[in-house]
């Protein structure tokens, strides 16, 4: 049962992968080929687990009536697996000649069909009629054909295991944030396919072949590196899908503070959000909107900025312990939101000898704004703010 357990997990965190990405994949409508193919990837690899635990291949081969039915099925969906492994990568991280890629996928797919051709000729060829359900490799090590279609799947699998594992690793070096982690994972997983998984059934196999038995390798070291290296797999296909979404949940909620500031300010171009919860896939829009409804709004009161307050805003933080860098976020932060604040008490008629202390320069980033957004909650943003709000009401009155 527990040997069992391992093979079941694993494939259904391939499944939920695949179940995950499964509304993005009703909305593409079989236009996203890239997007199917991962699908798919992850559909057939839950399917590898689910027919390779030992449970199931006494079921296979009960249900077909042949012995060993089941042993010609597994390699052809592991090296099957393995292949669209290769081809989704290539495809995913693509290119500037998108025609050698499909070019190279096309000569991947053929060679791998002509694997799977051979594997099932082979075992017609072989006599394999005394049923192995979880030693089948070593236990027909050096029976003819058979011997052949083992030694044709392990090496397939392998080679493909290492491409991938080859490609994921510098892939990874040029991203970052969850999708480096991911590609890692990735790389990690095929690592131990055919380091772990391969290596340990041919080092089995070989020492049939000399008169030892090392079986163990096979029916006990092999299977446990399987199963890890599965597991990372679905790790490293789930989390650049969740992280994405998790970064821009986080994101979106950090920009509310300063989206709250210069709410206000009126003379900018209004959104109407979508009202989307939090987990829904467009969350990438919603922060879009917020990111564009502040730096629009910061634009408009932008000649309402009082170097003034900067400088005092920067001395009180560089007093107050902030370093050069933290300092000038503050000091903008607190220019920003007494410039809002004063913007709306004046209802946008404000307008004076103001100038930005920082002079023409690009426009905030993303990072920016989440720098300036939780730099408001700082007792130096506050206090002046707090000052700056009563002197201008003041004013107004």
């Amino acid at each position: 049962m527990k040997d069992n357990l391992g093979f079941y997990v694993a494939g259904g965190l391939l499944l939920v992968a695949c179940l995950l990405k499964l509304p993005a994949l009703v909305r593409a409508r079989g236009r996203d080929r890239l997007l199917s193919s991962i699908c798919a990837l992850l559909l057939v690899g839950a399917g590898v687990l689910f027919t390779s635990a030992p449970r199931t291949i006494i079921l296979v081969n009960r249900a077909t009536g042949v012995s060993n039915f089941s042993a010609p099925l597994v390699y052809c969906a592991l090296t099957g697996f393995s292949a669209a492994s290769v081809v989704l990568v290539l495809n995913w991280r693509g290119g500037p000649d998108k025609e050698h890629t499909r070019r190279l996928s096309r000569r991947i797919i053929a060679l791998y069909l002509l694997v799977w051709i051979l594997i099932v000729t082979l075992y017609v060829l072989g006599d394999a009629s005394v049923e192995r359900r979880t030693d089948f490799d070593v236990y027909y090590a050096g029976t003819p054909y058979i011997r052949e279609m083992i030694l044709l799947y392990l090496l397939a699998h392998g080679l493909a295991s290492f491409l991938c594992s080859c490609l994921c690793w510098r892939w990874s070096r040029d991203v970052h944030g969850t999708m480096r982690i991911g590609l890692r994972a990735l790389a990690a997983g095929y690592f131990m396919h055919y380091v772990g998984y391969d290596a340990a059934k041919l080092v089995a196999i070989a020492a049939r072949w000399t008169g030892h038995h090392w079986d163990f390798l096979a029916t006990g070291v092999a299977p446990s590196m399987g199963q890890p290296s599965a597991l990372l797999v679905a790790v490293g296909f789930i989390l650049p899908l969740v992280g994405r979404s998790s970064e821009d949940a986080i994101r979106y909620w950090q920009l509310g503070p300063l989206a709250k500031t210069v709410s206000r300010v009126h003379g900018a171009p209004t959104f109407r959000l979508l009202p989307l919860p939090w987990w829904n896939p467009k969350l990438r829009l919603r922060l879009t909107q917020r990111q564009t409804f502040i730096s629009d709004r910061i634009v408009v009161c932008r000649g309402n900025f009082d170097r003034r307050i900067w400088s005092e805003a920067h001395a009180a933080a560089v007093a107050w312990g902030a370093g050069d860098e933290d300092a000038g976020v503050i000091a903008e932060a607190a220019m920003i939101a007494a410039a809002a604040d004063t913007y709306a008490i004046a209802d946008g008629r404000l307008s004076g000898d103001r100038v930005d202390p920082g002079g023409e320069g690009p426009s905030p980033t993303v990072s920016d704004l989440a720098q300036l957004s939780r730099a408001l909650r700082t007792r130096v943003v506050r206090d002046i703010r707090r000052r700056h709000r009563l002197g201008s009401e003041g004013a107004a009155t």
